[in-house]
């Protein structure tokens, strides 16, 4: 599947030899359920990674990866594993081959090993084009936690009727990383509707939020 991905990305099939590999080990975090266990990344390429890990890590897993100050967001599927320890606690080592990643991350992951620079400042970077994620993305990269205290967000301010049972008509839109005061975040926009209870008319809101790496000090862009 990646062999595809990188095609449709770059244009051109995966030759795995003209990826370097730089060693770590970088500061990471993999899904675990609804929230993300802290992990170390020991080196990296533009085809896989290797990871220690605490604990027991699945056949396929999310990643997200800190490069310099830039987060990437991985998908990948494990291809070897040893158990041994780490300061004399249980430890595993995985090597996992990617089996998803955006074109803007895939790029950043290969300039890193390159020893090129990964945050590309660009002074129209908040008009980055917006990728529409689907339920399934939604789900794997955005904790539980996190959703529910964006929606609530919407809620608080009347974008969004007040949720129940039923799923929000809600839509995600990725805009990728920015910087804050020099720090990385992600950019999040969120189009919602609601009913005017004066006029009886469907109003459209489109509410950008920041957040940082492990889903925290959330805020909206305005």
């Amino acid at each position: 599947m990646i062999n595809d991905l990188i095609t449709f990305f770059t244009g051109s099939p995966q030759n795995r030899r003209k990826y370097p590999r730089r060693t770590g080990p970088f500061k990471a975090w993999m899904a675990q359920g609804t929230t993300w266990g802290s992990i170390v990344v020991m080196d990296i390429s533009g085809s896989g990674l290797g990871v220690i890990s605490p604990g027991e890590a699945g056949p396929e897993a999310n990643f997200r990866v800190v490069l310099e100050s830039r987060p990437v967001l991985i998908r990948a599927k494990r291809v070897w594993q040893s158990q041994g320890t780490l300061q004399g606690k249980p430890a595993w080592r995985y090597g996992y081959t990617f089996t998803g990643i955006s074109a803007d991350d895939w790029d950043a992951v290969v300039r890193f090993c390159n020893n090129d620079t990964v945050v590309v400042e660009n002074v129209a970077q908040k008009e980055l084009e917006l990728v529409r994620m689907k339920a399934d993305d939604v789900a794997r990269l955005l904790p539980k936690k996190l959703q529910d205290q964006l929606l609530a967000m919407l809620v608080e301010r009347r974008r969004l009727a007040p949720l129940d049972d039923k799923t929000p008509l809600v839509q995600f839109n990725y805009g990728g990383v920015i910087k804050r005061q020099g720090i990385a975040v992600h950019r999040l926009v969120i189009h919602s509707r609601v009913r005017d209870p004066a006029t009886g008319d469907i109003v459209g809101f489109d509410t950008r939020f920041v957040f940082d790496d492990q889903g925290n000090n959330v805020a909206i862009d305005e």
